[in-house]
This record gives structure tokens, C-alpha cells and sequence, in this order.
């Protein structure tokens, strides 16, 4: 029997995505919609002589009444073919409700980790997944609508990880046909028709208007554009990967990217990396090329110190002298200030304390002891205010000045908790400052001690202040 069309493609389509020898094993994601069937039609037919192992499955997603007639028909499907048949139901929407996202962001959570259980418990290699040269020229187009980069624009990946897409260059209408040869039925999903989603009224609407005005190979025109952004984004990795490696530290859920390698790299290879931090992060969802170009901008302008640009899954990119910060929104610091009786302890924001003796002096300060002067006026704890005075070596100076020279981040300086005598500042907790030289018959001991919490939050920077201003 003459193979078609789509059984030509698919079998070139594995030579190619270099998946191992003899005996690897393929999990199908089945929906029972044509694609799915057709996919799964010509790997049964590849399996014998590639020596294939394959299992297919296929997850109820229950938003629909009938949808279990869609698990019996695959189920049925798959023992006509002779293929091992996994299947599941997932509670779509409680998991739209517990992570307040829509019902389609929620199904492709729970279709993805049903399909990579499946792999596990099967020891496969990857999963292949329906999607068509048309599929990608609508995800190109809905990608251009939200505004994607040249990667995102290179939209999906013949393998992406542990995903692999046989029937990427395969068109609908090939789809259809190869069906219609083997005289195979299939399932229609009537949520397809449903124009009040974007990507139905991209297929069902835009795309034909494109084809009858402008273009009638408008898809194999996108899915083709797509293709080569793909690759010209695959060439520029190497040299991404290369500057993250010497420009950029990852710390629990942020990452650090240092301004001067962001300067002097291509603008292309700036946002590629930019666009991986993003990915480190917290992923990409909701990203648009427009978010990683202000932070290049910003990256790129003369004094970008002590701006916060806020991105999409509650982040925010925030810059610091030589460096930009992207991780979790921080809340701005609320304003606090105790009174510090001479003795006496007081209980600070972040679960510390700080306690206050007589002392004979003389002068001292280390990260969380310090021994000063002790003023005529009455001593409090609080944060920082317009026009506070430090006091150093030789007399006083800006508070503003002294923590800018200090480097301490400007969204860190709301949180520290400064020991002050009016608007002079005598002591800040986490950071030694040159003894002052003033002399005194009276001191006082001040020392930092845990509190309920023993984390050190908002209080240790990680650096030392010097009074050279």
C-alpha cells in the first residue's frame, strides 16, 4: 500500500529529532481529535521497524458532558492498533480555582503532568504531541498579537525538552487526508468552534481572511517564518549561554545580572539573556518582548540605580548600582520607629531585637555591637527619614550620601533600623562604620539579638559602610 503524505513525514520527522536507538519509548498524548488519531495511526505503523515502544494517553479534562466518550473511543482505538492505552480524569476546574488562571492554562497543566507520569512509570523518552505546520501558524500569529520577540516568535519547536512534534510540518489538510485513506474516524471537540477564545477566532477568523486577501499559502508562510526565527534564535544560545555564565548569579528565586556585561554585549545577546533570567524566575508566561526591552533600556541609560520595573507573575526587575535584581515584588517598607530607653530592649520588624546598656566606652562598632557616645537627647529606633545626619569619624554627614557611597540598595533602605538621637544617626545595625572620634563621659552598648524569628531579614546587607564621603 502507497504510504501517504503524512506517514512520509512522520518517519523523516523521527530521523531527524535524533531520538535514541532501537527500543525508545513514545508516549502519545491521545485526544481522540484528528490530529491526535492521525499521529498515533503512523507511529503504530513506524513502531515494528523502528523498533519503537509506544504507549498512548490520553487525560479527561471533565469540562464537558460527553468527554468520557472521548477516553472509550481511545481506549477502544488503541486496541485496534495494538498500543498499551493510559488514561486519567483531572479536576480542571478546582485547579483553575486554587491557581486563579483560566480553564485552558489549567488544562494544559494537568494534561502536561499527566503525560510526563506516564512517562515515568513507562521509562520513556519523550512525549509526541499532535500539533500541525497549521497549529504553528497560529501560535506565530498569537504571539505577534501579544507581542513576542524573535524567540517567541519562533513559536513551537519540532523538540522542546521531553517534547516532540512529529507532525510539525505536516498541514491539516494532510491530516485529513491520511485519515480519510485509512478510514479512521476521530472525535470533535466542539469547544474548537468556540470564537469567544483567541486562538478559535485566529483559526476560524483571521487566518482565513488572510488567505483570501492577502496570501492563500499564508500558513505555510508563517509556520515557515517561525522555522527560521527558531534557528536564527539557536544560533544566538551559545553566545547567551556564554554571557550568563560570567554576567549573571541565580540565588534561591532571583537572579543577578551584571549591568556592565549587559552593556557591553549585542543588544540581541542582552535580551536573550535578560529573557533567561525570565525563565529562571518563574517562566515566561504572560512575558512580552515589550517587558525585556524596557529592561535593556534601563540597563543601557546612564544611572539606572533605585528603579523598579514590575513584570508579569508578580515580579519585578530592580536595579542596584552595577547590577539589576529580577525575583518576587517586594513590598515597600513600611515606616516604624520605637522608643530606645538607656537601659531597656526593643523589639524591631523582622523578628530581631535591639538592646541598649550603659557602657564605659570606648567607642566601638562591629556588624551587630556597636558602643557610641551617648547623646543628651532621647534615643529611638526607626527607619530613615529626609534629611537624617550620619555621624562619623569627623563630624556628620548626609545619611542619603553615606548609603549611596555604601552601595546599599536603594529598595533595602527603607528597612533598616537605624539607632538615631533626633534626625543624627548614630549607629546602623548590620554594617560597621568607622568608631567616632567625639569623646565622651558617657556611652551607650547597643547590641542586635534574636527575637521570636532569628532571621536577619531586612537588616544584613552583606556589605561594609565606610565614612569616606
Amino acid at each position: 500500500m502507497r504510504r501517504t503524505a503524512l506517514e512520509v513525514a512522520v518517519r523523516r520527522s523521527l530521523r531527524d529529532l535524533g531520538l535514541s536507538p532501537a527500543g525508545s519509548g513514545i508516549v502519545v498524548a491521545l485526544s481522540g481529535g484528528s490530529d491526535s488519531v492521525a499521529l498515533l495511526d503512523a507511529l503504530a505503523w513506524l513502531a515494528p521497524s523502528q523498533g519503537l515502544r509506544l504507549v498512548a494517553a490520553h487525560l479527561d479534562h471533565g469540562l464537558r458532558p460527553d468527554s468520557g466518550e472521548d477516553a472509550a473511543f481511545c481506549g477502544s482505538l488503541c486496541q485496534r492498533l495494538g498500543v498499551p492505552f493510559q488514561s486519567a480524569r483531572a479536576d480542571v476546574r478546582g485547579r483553575a480555582e486554587r491557581d486563579g488562571s483560566g480553564l485552558e492554562d489549567a488544562a494544559r497543566v494537568e494534561r502536561y503532568a499527566f503525560l510526563r507520569s506516564v512517562k515515568r512509570a513507562a521509562g520513556a523518552e519523550v512525549i509526541a504531541v499532535a500539533h500541525t505546520r497549521d497549529d504553528q501558524a497560529e501560535t506565530f500569529l498569537l504571539r505577534l498579537l501579544r507581542g513576542a520577540g524573535s524567540v517567541g516568535l519562533g513559536a513551537m519547536r519540532r523538540r522542546a525538552e521531553d517534547l516532540v512534534r512529529p507532525l510539525l510540518e505536516v498541514s491539516h489538510r494532510e491530516v485529513l487526508a491520511h485519515l480519510n485513506a485509512k478510514g479512521l474516524s476521530w472525535r470533535e471537540d466542539p469547544t474548537n468552534a468556540d470564537t469567544a477564545l483567541l486562538r478559535n477566532r485566529v483559526r476560524h477568523q483571521l487566518i482565513p481572511y488572510l488567505e483570501a486577501g492577502f496570501n492563500p499559502a499564508i500558513r505555510e508562510t508563517l509556520a515557515r517564518t517561525a522555522h527560521l526565527l527558531a534557528a536564527e534564535a539557536e544560533a544566538l544560545q551559545p553566545a547567551v549561554e556564554a554571557l550568563w555564565s560570567c554576567a549573571a548569579g541565580k540565588r534561591a528565586e532571583t537572579v543577578t545580572l551584571s549591568l556592565a556585561a549587559v552593556r557591553t554585549a549585542h543588544r540581541a545577546t542582552a535580551r536573550g539573556l535578560v529573557r533567561l533570567a525570565l525563565a529562571k524566575t518563574g517562566g515566561l508566561k504572560g512575558v512580552q518582548n515589550v517587558h525585556i526591552e524596557r529592561i535593556v533600556d534601563l540597563a543601557l541609560s546612564p544611572a539606572p540605580s533605585g528603579r523598579r520595573l514590575p513584570l508579569p507573575g508578580g515580579r519585578e526587575a530592580v536595579f542596584r548600582f552595577g547590577e539589576v535584581v529580577i525575583g518576587p515584588r517586594q513590598e515597600a517598607s513600611r515606616p516604624f520607629a520605637f522608643p530606645l530607653a538607656v537601659p531597656g530592649r526593643v523589639d524591631l520588624p523582622g523578628g530581631w531585637a535591639l538592646s541598649a546598656q550603659p557602657d564605659e566606652g570606648p567607642a566601638v562598632s562591629e556588624e551587630w555591637r556597636a558602643v557610641v557616645p551617648r547623646p543628651r537627647g532621647a534615643l529611638e529606633v526607626r527607619s530613615r527619614r529626609p534629611g537624617d545626619r550620619i555621624v562619623v569619624r569627623e563630624g556628620e554627614a548626609s545619611l542619603k550620601r553615606f548609603l549611596m557611597r555604601g552601595k546599599v540598595p536603594a529598595d533595602r533602605r527603607g528597612s533598616l533600623p537605624l539607632v538615631v538621637s533626633g534626625d543624627r544617626v548614630l549607629w546602623v545595625p548590620g554594617h560597621r562604620l568607622a568608631p567616632s572620634k567625639v569623646q565622651s563621659r558617657r556611652y551607650v552598648r547597643l547590641e542586635m539579638v534574636p527575637g521570636a524569628d532569628r532571621s536577619r531579614v531586612g537588616i544584613s546587607q552583606g556589605c561594609e559602610l565606610h565614612d569616606d564621603v
